[in-house]
């Protein structure tokens, strides 16, 4: 028996999939980027993966084994979190503002790695099917959550991909900021 969820997935499945012909071209953008950084990632930092008290970071739950992967890809996920991007109507702004606090506190991240966020970014959201996938293949204890993450998700790919030729220019000037820095 279909659900709820099961409507809006089938349409956001659709939409996914006509969305897919924008991924060879934002791969082949990235060659105009330069050569991108890789390090080891956390590769979930995300909100409900970091505990605060009060302002203060107290802990970074959830960590596998650490693997290298592209510190522009940890630097997307963290400025660009659907959360932000679909609730935030000041998103672009947040992710400037965080990506220039990361040069700040790590100032060896490289223009190449900022430039380059966004667009990785994009490409992962995507190319993902975190959520829906789990709510078909291994519902979780949580997954009303995790649906509404999918929803979130897939939102945030349409916003970022019809805004990315704007951030891509805003990540452009903070990236000359940070030269300008250095």
């Amino acid at each position: 028996m279909l659900d709820s969820f099961d409507k809006v997935a089938a349409d956001t499945l659709t939409e996914r999939r006509a969305d897919l012909y924008r991924v060879p071209g934002l791969l082949d953008r990235l060659d105009e980027f330069g050569v991108l950084s890789c390090q080891l990632l956390h590769g979930d930092y995300s909100a409900v993966n970091l505990l605060f008290d009060g302002d203060k970071l107290t802990a970074v739950l959830d960590f596998r084994p650490p693997e290298p992967f592209l510190l522009s890809y940890e630097i997307g996920r963290i400025a660009f979190d659907p959360r932000t991007v679909v609730l935030n109507d000041d998103w672009m702004t947040s992710a400037v503002v965080f990506v220039n606090s990361y040069v700040q506190e790590n100032p060896e991240v490289g223009a190449t790695n900022i430039r380059a966020c966004a667009r990785i970014a994009l490409i992962q959201l995507l190319t993902s099917l975190y959520g829906v996938k789990n709510h078909y293949l291994k519902p979780g204890l949580l997954q009303a959550d995790l649906d509404n993450f999918w929803f979130l998700r897939h939102r945030a790919a349409q916003r970022l991909a019809d805004h990315l030729g704007e951030v891509e220019a805003a990540l452009v000037e903070a990236a000359a900021h940070e030269r300008d820095m250095s």
